[in-house]
């Protein structure tokens, strides 16, 4: 409510002074120009207040309005219609300006290549799509199954090797006829053990020297010589188990089968060219497959320790296991070289060696 003003009050041009509450603040109570305060007086200047004095440097504009001949009451007051639209003008700016302000989340509208590709996947019938304006909502694809490969077993090459270099001659064995029974039966997964480690261990193994070894003793010998007039006996005639030739304790029988230094690194040493004839084999055909062509006999790795061995060794059990290993990688291509081999090895003087290396050079073709 607009409150008249009364014209016999004292008017200040200067500075109204308070000493008990000094201040100074142009923009107290003029907000509206219309309001009275109550003070004795109207001021256009600043008013101070000593006890707590304030500055504040941007008073508000106050505005003159003209004088009236006598008191002025709301009925006198006229609004001019046509100046309203203008201050009204101002408004929608505003608001637009706020609108401005807040974000509204742009519509989720699939793409054509969005599009194509769904209706894609719906002529597929392992997949289920779903087409969705929803944002964030992942598209459910039924998972697809793809068969494993097979997994080939990894050798450890280090191991392998160590078991080949172990001192114990039956951890040897073993290691050997597990390479021979893969390579035999499972020749992709032998293929790992096509590593320069293992042929190097192995080709040391068929290069010891067991003539400074302890042979096995005249005591053993002669158990032996029991134990085989007693299977020969039993595979004449099964009745025989009955009434064996020599009556043999367990303990003498273990003592006939136990084989003396000498004659385990012989026998690790048919092992070992065994184990190179089969990985030789494997070896070439490998290079075939791969490279189209055949590799020379002599490049073939372990083929030169198994021809030294069969040429050296004094051991005839040896020197079989060497003609029988060459046997596996018999075919035309080395039919020059191998037939210079059997020539050479029908001239030993051991009869059974002459005689498998004559049947295996009739072999050639």
């Amino acid at each position: 409510m607009v409150q008249p003003l009364d014209f016999n009050k004292p008017v200040y041009s200067a500075v109204n002074i308070s000493i008990k509450k000094p201040e100074v603040d142009a923009s107290k109570n003029v907000s509206n120009p219309l309001t009275i305060n109550n003070d004795n007086g109207i001021y256009n200047a600043v008013k101070i207040d000593i006890d707590n004095p304030k500055v504040n440097t941007e008073p508000q504009k106050v505005y003159d309005y003209p004088e009236a001949d006598g008191i002025v009451t709301y009925d006198m007051l006229t609004i001019n219609p046509v100046a309203l639209p203008e201050e009204k003008a101002e408004a929608p700016k505003e608001e637009a300006k706020d609108e401005a302000a807040v974000e509204v989340p742009s519509p989720n509208f699939t793409t054509v290549e969005e599009e194509k590709a769904d209706t894609e996947e719906k002529k597929t019938p392992d997949s289920v799509t779903a087409l969705s304006f929803r944002g964030n909502e992942p598209t459910v694809k039924k998972p697809e199954i793809v068969p494993s490969e097979p997994i080939l077993p990894k050798v450890d090459i280090a191991l392998v090797s160590e078991n080949l270099a172990s001192q114990d001659k039956d951890k040897q064995a073993q290691q050997m006829e597990e390479i021979v029974r893969l390579a035999l039966m499972e020749p992709d997964k032998a293929k790992e053990y096509l590593v320069s480690d293992v042929f190097s261990a192995l080709i040391k193994i068929t290069e010891e020297d067991a003539t400074k070894l302890v042979p096995p003793s005249k005591e053993q010998i002669e158990a032996r010589q029991k134990l085989i007039a007693n299977i020969v006996a039993v595979e004449k005639d099964p009745k025989a188990m009955e009434n064996l030739p020599y009556k043999m304790s367990d303990d003498e029988v273990s003592f006939a089968t136990s084989l003396s230094p000498m004659e385990l690194t012989e026998r690790n040493k048919e092992y070992a060219i065994t184990t190179l004839g089969a990985l030789a084999e494997l070896f070439i055909e490998d290079y075939q497959a791969k490279e189209g062509k055949i590799v020379p006999i002599t490049d073939a790795p372990g083929i030169t320790a198994i021809v030294n061995a069969l040429r050296k060794d004094p051991d005839s059990g040896v020197k079989l296991a060497a003609i029988d290993a060459l046997r596996h990688i018999q075919r035309p291509e080395y039919n020059e070289e191998l037939s210079a081999i059997y020539s050479l090895a029908k001239t030993d003087p051991n009869q059974q060696v002459s005689k498998i290396a004559d049947k295996a050079l009739a072999e050639l073709k």
